[in-house]
């Protein structure tokens, strides 16, 4: 094969690489997905080989469990599901160079078995990053980092916590867990200047457009912005039940909370009273509940595992999502209102990025009243400005799979 694809995380994660496998295959050339077992049927759909380097019952330990979520557990998340795949992953590739095939790795982490064996076989490789949130910058920090620190002392402190991060990662993951590993797969035990990181990663191709956030002068010179990758997890679509609830209720307040926040009664409760206070009908994807249908009166609420976005954010009303990179294309892809409660990881900074844009506000689902939340909703609905906004992005909001395929074979 040609080309080898390795990303681990969520289905927003997986999507983008193994969409960009099946249009590198198009071409003609051989490109192969290296992920979690959850993904094999996804990966088949799109004519895509997999190599499972991590069982589908360690994704749903590590996402099903509301911890991963929390800004207190997430630091342990790399030691729980990614590290155990680092050899999988390393080994998987050795194999294949064993066959006598010399593949460009195209990987997500930089702490990963796909990169090291990219420098151990002297392999061709890109890094890719989803979200600005990546990229370390001193001169344009993320959110809320820049809301932290005061802008006159970006340069001091910010460099003060890389140098601290860097530090803590050497002592609680490669210490402990990556240097046995690397060790048993027969390679040198990293020294804390060793580490691996963006700024030494060859070649960085970046999947959001320039304006989205534009590089403020301090990204890796090697790094080439494309755009959004768009799609659906769902090849053909046939939801007779969604067609009927939008012919017969109308345009719905749509949720989708990713897999970070619970599906509990109460957020089920709050959905539904939400709903009838703006006067809305609502669907919630809640990918840990069966389909069901919830009676609420001339305003009901259906909540469905799945969906496919490209067709209900298009016929909704209002969409409220946690703010993964993934779901806000979707949402600007379509031109429908946004708002975002964010919750970890990139979605507090996406949810900034999109505020700066003027297309959406944001807000705390969990925490913040039903009024307050409604007094936001029927602000954006109301707003000409954000409409106007969200139009304008639209129409700048473009599936750029085949730029970024272009990207990769010109490596």
């Amino acid at each position: 094969m040609d080309y080898l694809l390795y990303s681990l995380g969520t289905t927003g994660d997986a999507l983008p690489f193994i969409k960009l496998a099946a249009s590198i295959n198009e071409t003609g050339a051989k490109a192969i997905f290296l992920g979690n077992e959850k993904f094999l049927p996804l990966a088949n759909s799109m004519g895509v080989e997999c190599f499972s380097v991590s069982t589908r019952a360690a994704y749903e330990s590590t996402y099903n469990n509301p911890l991963t979520w929390s800004r207190d557990h997430a630091q342990n998340h790399y030691n729980e599901f990614h590290f155990p795949a680092i050899k999988p992953t390393f080994k998987a590739i050795q194999q294949v160079v064993q066959q006598g095939h010399q593949p460009l790795v195209i990987y997500q982490d930089a702490l990963s078995g796909a990169r090291m064996a990219a420098e151990e076989f002297g392999l061709k490789s890109c890094q890719v990053v989803l979200a600005p949130q990546c990229i370390s910058s001193i001169l344009s920090p993320a959110y809320p980092m820049r809301r932290q620190v005061e802008e006159r002392l970006w340069s001091e402190i910010i460099t003060q916590i890389k140098k601290k991060a860097k530090k803590d990662t050497f002592d609680r993951l490669v210490r402990p867990l990556i240097n046995p590993a690397r060790k048993e797969l027969g390679l040198a035990e990293w020294a804390l200047p060793d580490l691996p990181d963006m700024e030494s990663s060859p070649s960085v191709l970046a999947l959001f457009p320039e304006w989205f956030k534009p590089n403020p002068g301090d990204w890796p010179k090697q790094l080439f912005n494309t755009g959004f990758i768009l799609g659906d997890t769902q090849n053909h679509y046939n939801n007779t039940q969604l067609d009927e609830f939008i012919n017969r209720y109308g345009s719905p307040l749509t949720f989708t909370f990713g897999t970070g926040i619970p599906v509990t009664r109460l957020l089920i409760d709050k959905i539904r009273h939400l709903c009838r206070l703006v006067g809305k009908p609502g669907v919630f994807v809640a990918h840990s509940q069966n389909n069901s249908f919830i009676d609420n009166g001339d305003f009901p609420v259906l909540t469905l595992t799945s969906a496919p976005f490209s067709y209900l954010f298009a016929h909704s009303a209002l969409i409220i999502h946690h703010g993964g990179i993934g779901t806000c294309a979707q949402a600007l892809a379509s031109g429908t209102l946004q708002i975002i409660s964010p919750y970890t990881f990139d979605q507090p900074d996406n949810a900034f990025l999109l505020w700066q844009l003027g297309v959406s506000n944001a807000i705390d689902f969990l925490n913040d009243s039903v009024d307050q939340i409604v007094s936001i909703v029927i602000d954006v609905m109301s707003s000409k400005s954000i409409a106007a906004k969200a139009e304008e992005y639209q129409t700048l909001t473009i599936d750029e799979t085949e730029s970024s395929v272009r990207f990769i074979l010109s490596l």
